[in-house]
């Protein structure tokens, strides 16, 4: 499979935060795997949670990666993967280096082995992939109830893949908020199948769970002004524990 490329540079250091405000930089991170190529997969603020973020699961959607590290700057509230797919941020392509899609690699109870699409190739196997299983190894050490998970896409939204019924009072005027102040609309779906995907996962184990695409293409230093929103949005969500139905 021939990797895209994606229109905008990579970013330095993926795995690692930026080298800029040096004040600000966080405790070192825990490897809880690595990639194909053997790059580390770093979670900050390892500890028990209530909320855990990640970015860059795809490599090509730079802007999640660049906001994450925004984060860790800023000083994350909660523990961090800042990019899950090194492997695919260094070679600018949306897959892992196998050119396997990790949101369809989750092992889910609607996980196929034909890909839905030539776009999402899922894997041989359930968490066939280290960096899914390194994924894993971070859910068990931080045990959150809720995953925000960095994307971006061709329009920017919130997606949870849960009516607001099933969410605390709470959590849904933490994200009403937030989108208000990102300008922003909360959706229940990206309007297409994604088996073995984050969501489908998060359903399956009792998660909540929160895509959100930023606009892809975004000049990464318009994203500078969602830190301080964000940050609130995340201390919000690691105030209130997710208890699913």
């Amino acid at each position: 499979m021939t990797p895209k490329v994606h229109p905008l540079p990579a970013m330095p250091l993926l795995a690692e935060p930026p080298p800029w405000n040096a004040a600000a930089e966080p405790a070192p991170p825990l490897p809880v795997g690595h990639s194909v190529l053997g790059n580390a997969i770093n979670l900050y603020g390892a500890r028990p949670a209530n909320l855990l973020v990640i970015g860059g699961v795809h490599g090509d959607e730079s802007e999640g990666i660049f906001l994450a590290h925004l984060l860790l700057s800023a000083g994350c509230p909660v523990p961090l993967i800042p990019c899950l797919n090194p492997d695919g941020a260094l070679l600018r392509q949306r897959w892992n280096r196998r050119n396997v899609d990790l949101n369809r690699n989750l092992p889910t109870p609607d996980w196929k082995a034909e890909a839905t699409h030539p776009r999402y190739p899922p894997g041989a196997a359930p968490a066939s992939e280290p960096e899914t299983v390194a994924f894993l190894a971070a859910l068990e050490r931080v045990r959150p109830s809720t995953v925000l998970s960095l994307h971006s896409y061709r329009e920017t939204f919130i997606e949870i893949e849960r009516p607001q019924a099933e969410l605390s009072a709470g959590l849904n005027a933490a994200v009403a908020d937030y989108a208000v102040a990102a300008g922003i609309e909360r959706r229940q779906s990206i309007g297409y199948p994604t088996p073995g995907a984050l969501g489908a996962f998060g359903r399956a184990k009792g998660l909540l769970v929160l895509t959100y695409e930023l606009e892809r293409g975004r000049a990464h230093g318009e994203l500078l002004p969602l830190v301080q929103p964000l940050r609130g949005l995340l201390e919000r969500l690691e105030g209130e524990r997710f208890r699913a139905p």
